[in-house]
């Protein structure tokens, strides 16, 4: 099925204190970066921005960053309900996906549960239970309880048939979100699993506590003659090389695994097993490729890398910038964003003997 995307942009931050769509997150806007989640999918046809007047060339920066000819801006209203109407009267799909563009967070899996929703009842909105009591409250006392049972914490993207959606706008009510419209108007919401890192940044508690995550990894492996010897894809020139499966590149698998642990995944045993044939051999930029396109998915980017290498010998500094630049690359960061150093170890156990390399990396993602 086919969709248009209506990104709800034209608020002005008055509970945060701040242009909240202009903040940086990294090196892109919290706004830009809502975008980008679903340029992925082929299947949407436009990408509208409903945003203040004042604000258009901020919308036309983003589309030439993002290069994406689908997006097109428009000017928002009074109200949300009538800035999302102001979007459905240029979308021309079939179906629409209407999202806040505070919630730069959104990943793939909601995206596509709630498009699969619209697909199979004609809605999809995203939904979370509640995790704390909930009281009513009045001139300071708590007068009333809720049952939590039945409570959700509503989030978007929120996904409709444009016809139907159209029909309740019909009604001239206004909500703060289309769920409780098209529910009141056509027929229940379909909720469908959201996921609590989806959230809407709105306080400046929530800038102060952005979701950057920690991932350590760890790797080592026995040197043996006649081996080739890969450090954060670089070949170092020497008489032995790493024993592996792969290509034995201890700096990569560890940054695999932190990332993996950063982003709740499984470590890179599971992921790339050791007694699958088509890991033979391997170039381990390939598996990390692979990995980074997960990170992508679920809406998470590496913001810094560090990797200690523990090795006797050989001496490796004159290649730690070009194994700099190389995992920069490969994990989409600024060279001075990705720290190597190189230690010893003091002649103690196999490392210590030449017998073996080991690296710890530590990565952030946000």
């Amino acid at each position: 099925m086919k969709f248009d995307l209506i990104i709800v942009a034209g608020g002005t931050g008055s509970r945060s204190g701040m242009d909240k769509l202009h903040f940086t997150l990294r090196d892109t806007t919290v706004l830009e970066r809502t975008v980008g989640a679903f340029l992925c999918f082929e299947n949407i046809e436009k990408i509208i921005l409903v945003m203040r007047l004042d604000d258009v060339d901020f919308g036309a920066k983003i589309k030439k960053n993002l290069g994406d000819n689908r997006i097109v801006i428009t000017s928002g209203d009074s109200t949300r309900s009538l800035s999302v109407l102001n979007g459905l009267k240029l979308s021309t799909s079939p179906a629409v996906l209407i999202h806040d563009g505070a919630r730069p967070y959104v990943d793939r899996d909601i995206i596509q549960r709630v498009m699969n929703s619209v697909e199979k009842y004609g809605s999809g909105v995203p939904a979370l239970p509640l995790a704390d009591s909930v009281r009513r409250v009045s001139n300071d006392g708590i007068v009333d309880e809720f049952s939590r049972d039945e409570l959700y914490s509503v989030q978007t993207p929120q996904g409709f048939l444009r016809e139907e959606l159209l029909r309740a706008y019909e009604s001239g009510d206004s909500f703060t979100d289309e769920s409780l419209l098209y529910t009141r108007h056509i027929a229940p919401a379909h909720v469908v699993e959201g996921s609590e890192r989806n959230l809407k940044l709105t306080t400046k508690g929530d800038f102060a506590s952005l979701n950057a995550r920690v991932g350590i990894g760890y790797d080592l492996h026995k040197l043996a003659l006649f081996r080739k010897f890969m450090l954060g894809g670089v070949e170092i020139s020497y008489e032995m090389g790493a024993v592996a499966h792969s290509d034995g590149d201890v700096v990569i698998h560890a940054l695999i695994d932190a990332i993996l642990g950063a982003i709740g995944e499984r470590d890179i045993g599971t992921l790339f097993p050791d007694d699958d044939p088509k890991y033979l051999d391997i170039d381990s930029s390939i598996m990390l490729s692979e990995v980074m396109e997960i990170c992508a998915k679920k809406n998470y980017k590496v913001s810094q890398a560090n990797v200690v290498i523990v090795l006797q010998k050989p001496k490796i500094g004159d290649y730690i910038p070009l194994m700099r630049i190389k995992l920069a690359r490969l994990l989409n960061l600024a060279t001075n964003d990705v720290t190597i150093s190189a230690k010893t170890n003091e002649g103690v156990g196999d490392i210590g003997e030449g017998k073996a390399v080991s690296a710890y990396a530590t990565v952030i993602v946000v």
